[in-house]
């Protein structure tokens, strides 16, 4: 079956319709799908009511505010349109209120009285407002303020003399205790300044003595430096003389001064200091070979061994 290209531009615009109507209408605080009866109330002001505004019976929410109309050709009154629950059963008992908490969250609450005549869908219910606390201390119904002045007045004679006697007693005692911590407040605020005194004093000293030891300190300072150079202009010249006898003694030995400058550079000394300790060496090898020979008076010759003769 081949669908034609003008109905599926159709069945889009209207699945596109339907979605944006339901959604539309589920912005507002509308539900099309539940079954409700339509139903308005005539007031002369609403004082914040909005569209989604609950609506409540007994604290329990049974419906919501729909629409709201300003109606000029009656002296500006408002024509408010409630969606309410079609099990609920609405009648000329009913009474409507604007009502607002103690947060300014505003809704209409139905008082629910003996209904004589049923009402149906898109009906008048009567409308009304709700008391707020404000209005409920300053109104004659509810002389809050008159009872609260009687209560007062009733405490007042409960409490007798000997009560009164004893409040008034309390209350000297807190006035003695408070002037004795005056007192001791003051005492203790002198004690304090002169405590900073001393310590402002002791400051000033203390800022003197310092004014006073800075100079002792650059002195001893000074004449740690200059023993300190005397030190090191000590050390040099010792080493400095030093230099100059291993100078000297240098120049004597390559002048050939002297029995080591000789021997450093005379060859002959040095070949009869060596011919000496080579003489020196065979004695003491000879020595230790015979020494028989050197320990006897005049000493022995050694005996020739003759041949067979």
């Amino acid at each position: 079956m081949n669908i034609s290209k003008e109905f599926k531009v159709g069945l889009m615009t209207l699945i596109a319709g339907t979605t944006l109507y339901l959604g539309f209408n589920f912005l507002k605080g509308s539900d099309v799908f539940k079954n409700s009866n339509t139903f308005y109330i005539k007031y002369s002001k609403v004082d914040g009511l909005a569209p989604s505004n609950p609506v409540f019976i007994n604290g329990f929410q049974v419906g919501k505010v729909k629409t709201l109309t300003l109606n000029q050709q009656e002296n500006n009154s408002i024509l408010v349109s409630i969606d309410v629950n079609k099990d609920i059963l609405v009648g000329d008992g009913t009474y409507a209120e604007i009502a607002k908490d103690l947060l300014g969250s505003m809704s209409i609450v139905l008082k629910m009285g003996k209904n004589n005549t049923q009402f149906s869908n898109n009906d008048t219910i009567k409308g009304g407002f709700q008391m707020s606390l404000t209005d409920m201390l300053g109104s004659k119904a509810y002389p809050v303020i008159d009872h609260l002045d009687t209560t007062l007045v009733n405490i007042s004679h409960l409490v007798d003399n000997d009560m009164r006697t004893k409040l008034y007693g309390t209350l000297s005692n807190l006035n003695a205790i408070t002037s004795i911590l005056k007192t001791t407040m003051q005492s203790g605020q002198s004690n304090l300044d002169g405590t900073f005194k001393n310590l402002n004093t002791l400051t000033s000293n203390l800022v003197e003595t310092e004014k006073k030891l800075t100079p002792i300190l650059d002195k001893f300072g000074s004449l740690a430096d200059t023993l300190n150079d005397l030190e090191l202009k000590q050390a040099v010249t010792n080493a400095n003389k030093l230099l100059v006898e291993l100078n000297k003694s240098a120049t004597k030995l390559s002048n050939g001064e002297g029995t080591l400058g000789a021997m450093l550079t005379d060859k002959s000394a040095f070949d009869n200091l060596n011919k000496t300790m080579k003489d020196l060496d065979a004695l003491l090898i000879h020595f230790e070979r015979d020494p028989n020979h050197f320990l006897s008076p005049f000493g022995k010759k050694e005996k020739i061994k003759k041949g067979n003769e």
